[in-house]
């Protein structure tokens, strides 16, 4: 029988002994060896979380975490770093879009914010967040429809519904297309890194001009309608953990709209 490689295997011929994955490993992992040589613990392949910092962290690319090599993950460019400036002016310039163009967004550049989004934080690098894409005005309506039937029992609701009553979308605001993340409703809450994920996403569309608003009234009714999540696909056992209207605004914002103070208490 073959041997099976450790969970974390340390090249010696490149490891320069730094220390740099010993003092990363949140789980405590790495420790020094005799020899000053990083070792990985024998129980790493059932307590390791797969962050990924031990490999990410060496510069020397001497680490094999899982049977993945270094070589084999993308490096960080300085090329593609952003000047505090830039990054600031990009956050503050992300609006909610309520007014869109027809046409549904390209599969591949969903494809490409989903995979963006992969990269979010999530409590004990669960990854839980699974991924529904709707498209297209029919679909969308329907949900829309749902999310009204849903609401119709909550009389502060009572303007959206009067206005979809009138043939007016205000739920889900014309949008072409519909983004849903969902996971497990077992175990850990996973809430935020849902939320995490979808800001992530919402980040990656506006870096390509394509705008998105989180649909709050989709989210509320989808708590209580299993009709609704049985039209989103939503698997039974998940929740959905939030949702965002997207496609490509219709018009364009040329300022930075005015914010309240931030409200701040040191201690």
């Amino acid at each position: 029988m073959p041997q099976l490689k450790p969970h974390i295997l340390i090249d010696p011929a490149h490891c320069d002994k730094d220390g740099l994955c010993v003092r990363e490993c949140p789980a405590a992992l790495i420790s020094f060896g005799p020899d000053g040589l990083p070792v990985g613990a024998e129980d790493a392949a059932t307590r390791c979380y797969m962050c990924g910092h031990c490999i990410a962290v060496c510069p020397k690319a001497a680490l094999t975490l899982a049977g993945i090599d270094p070589s084999d993950l993308p490096a960080v460019q300085k090329k593609f770093s952003v000047a505090p400036e830039a990054a600031e002016q990009f956050l503050r310039s992300r609006r909610s879009v309520r007014r869109y163009k027809a046409h549904p967004l390209d599969h591949g550049l969903v494809t490409q914010f989903i995979d963006t989004a992969r990269y979010a934080p999530s409590g004990m690098n669960a990854q839980p967040v699974n991924w529904v894409v709707v498209e297209g005005r029919e679909s969308m309506l329907k949900l829309a429809g749902l999310t009204a039937k849903a609401l119709r029992r909550l009389p502060y609701f009572l303007g959206f519904i009067e206005a979809w009553d009138k043939g007016e979308d205000t739920i889900l605001r014309g949008a072409p297309n519909l983004i849903v993340a969902h996971a497990a409703a077992t175990g850990f809450d996973h809430t935020v890194d849902g939320a995490i994920a979808l800001t992530y996403f919402e980040l990656a569309a506006h870096a390509h001009g394509v705008g998105t608003c989180w649909a709050g009234l989709l989210m509320l009714a989808a708590k209580d309608s299993p009709e609704l999540c049985a039209a989103l696909g939503i698997p039974e056992g998940h929740q959905v953990l939030g949702a965002l209207m997207a496609g490509y605004p219709k018009h364009g914002f040329k300022r930075l709209p005015p914010r309240n103070e931030a409200k701040v208490r040191w201690i």
